[in-house]
């Protein structure tokens, strides 16, 4: 803070450094992020999905799959497969011995990892959640 009011001061700013505060930029960004799943869940799943489908020039994109895709609510939906998995050592070993099976016999080709949590107080956890599930998805099919 000492540094920024130097700084400042240069250029005849003027500035406390004793009586202000930079909020922490990775936190505001974790509360947004927060703010826009829960308006996801809120939302009027018909206007998202057709707001969505208009953005694509062609017709690649479905709009009724779409649609029940978000009525489904996904992240809720990633939230509770890997709280049950993650819920007991014995589900979790059951998870690794399936990932293990799946890559030896070719039933499937992923990394030996486990599920992530969403961690409320990390802004990048979402993320992070929905790409393991993601590269995961051919093992949770199987698991579950």
């Amino acid at each position: 803070m000492q540094e920024l009011k130097h700084l400042l001061e240069r250029r005849e700013i003027e500035f406390d450094a004793q009586d202000r505060r930079i909020m922490c930029f990775p936190h505001i960004i974790n509360i947004c992020v927060k703010h826009i799943l829960d308006k996801f869940s809120d939302m009027d799943s018909a206007n998202l999905a057709d707001a969505f489908v208009d953005a694509f020039p062609d017709d690649s994109v479905d709009r009724d799959m779409y649609l029940e895709a978000l009525e489904r609510n996904p992240i809720a939906l990633g939230r509770q497969i890997v709280k049950a998995i993650r819920a007991s050592s014995l589900r979790r070993d059951a998870f690794t011995r399936v990932v293990r099976a799946g890559t030896s016999t070719g039933l499937f080709n992923v990394p030996d990892y486990q599920l992530l949590r969403d961690v409320n107080t990390r802004w990048d956890s979402v993320y992070y959640m929905i790409n393991r599930l993601r590269v995961m998805r051919p093992v949770s099919f199987l698991f579950l």
